[in-house]
């Protein structure tokens, strides 16, 4: 039996991510520009192709960090925006991650 984790990237490779609209949706975009204070922390778990967080990025939120089961996804996103740092790119569930988030 594949583990969860395996799956999710076979998904994200195959292109088998019907959820995923390609784009930052309108109400995400919307509320984003609205947000005054660029310092902020902002987690993304579950992340996936992490379309917010480019846009955030773009936007000049530099504390913005993103978990996902699979590597994959934030491969995919790392790929697009090769300036965000990797650092502040995490592979793993977000469920048991306490100890790796808590300076975040």
């Amino acid at each position: 039996m594949k583990l969860i984790k395996d799956l999710w990237n076979e998904r994200y490779e195959n292109k088998d991510t019907g959820w995923d609209i390609g784009h930052i949706s309108t109400p995400l975009k919307e509320y984003f520009e609205q947000l005054e204070n660029k310092n902020i922390k902002i987690l993304i778990p579950g992340c996936g192709n992490a379309y917010e967080a480019e846009y955030l990025y773009e936007l000049g939120f530099k504390q913005v960090h993103l978990i996902d089961w699979a590597q994959k996804a934030l491969d995919n996103f790392q790929k697009r925006n090769p300036k965000f740092p990797k650092s502040q790119l995490i592979c793993c569930d977000f469920l048991s991650t306490k100890e790796n988030t808590s300076s975040l």
